[in-house]
């Protein structure tokens, strides 16, 4: 099981070096399913994943100059807050079970999670399949819009362990005007913080990670982002991105299912 998950590792280095999306989601259920990691601590593994490999494929978009740093702020402003409020206080602090209404109705955190999660990978999936081209709009960035998205995604990531490339990205460009190459670099320099102040916020309050196996994953990953920015020249971003999010799609629907049914 552990080499099924180290080739998963590659494959998601591969998927944020060729569409700057699609780590922590593939993470997530594997350290979940296939690892037997509860989801709180499996959505802290995938935030460290994501905040070295995302800084490796950030680099280069800073070094050519793709990253626009007034939407970095307009969208941080907001996310890292509610991303270190939510892993630091209020995550913790949601009960192993609790009763919802009607009043004898009890859910699990951890099934509850994980069907948000699944939620959350077919809204992705939907964005992903699209075949709408979208339009770069003329005008000033929507500072204020861009900042109250960055507090929806912040709040996203901080319970599910997401760092939130594929929600970043469309807003980057319907509401900032940024081609899609800066809105790729800009939003890969986003996910490194987002999921590092995720990282710490674990850390801080006492979160106990299995370092060993944790810095191999991440260094397959880191790997494969350096073999998916590679190909990213070589390979149709346009075919790519409709299978991911097919593969993607596929995951919501697994992940909602069993946890549903079993």
């Amino acid at each position: 099981m552990i080499v099924v998950l180290y080739v998963i590792a590659a494959l998601i280095g591969i998927s944020l070096g060729l569409i700057g999306a699609g780590g922590a989601i593939v993470a997530v259920p594997a350290f979940v399913y296939l690892a037997g990691i509860s989801p709180t601590l499996a959505s802290g593994y995938a935030l460290f994943v994501v905040t070295v490999a995302s800084a490796v494929g950030s680099a280069q978009y800073v070094q050519k100059k793709l990253v626009d740093w007034r939407s970095v702020l307009a969208f941080g402003s907001t996310t890292l807050l509610s991303i270190a409020i939510v892993r630091r206080f209020i995550l913790p602090s949601i009960p192993a079970s609790f009763v919802a209404w009607p009043s004898t109705f009890v859910l699990q955190r951890d099934t509850t999670l994980m069907v948000a999660f699944a939620a959350v990978l077919m809204a992705a999936s939907v964005g992903m399949l699209r075949k709408r081209e979208t339009r770069v709009p003329a005008g000033p960035t929507h500072v204020g819009r861009l900042a109250f998205f960055g507090l929806v995604i912040g709040v996203v990531s901080g319970f599910l362990g997401v760092g939130g490339g594929f929600l970043m990205t469309p807003a980057l460009v319907l509401w900032a005007g940024l081609d899609m190459r800066r809105a790729v670099g800009t939003s890969l320099v986003l996910i490194t913080a987002n999921s590092a102040v995720g990282v710490v916020s674990d850390l801080s309050r006492g979160a106990i990670y299995d370092w060993p196996f944790v810095l191999v994953f991440t260094a397959i990953t880191t790997a494969g982002i350096v073999a998916g920015t590679y190909l990213s020249h070589r390979i149709d971003s346009t075919k790519l991105k409709a299978g991911f999010g097919w593969f993607v799609l596929a995951i919501g629907i697994a992940v909602m299912l069993r946890e549903l049914l079993y």
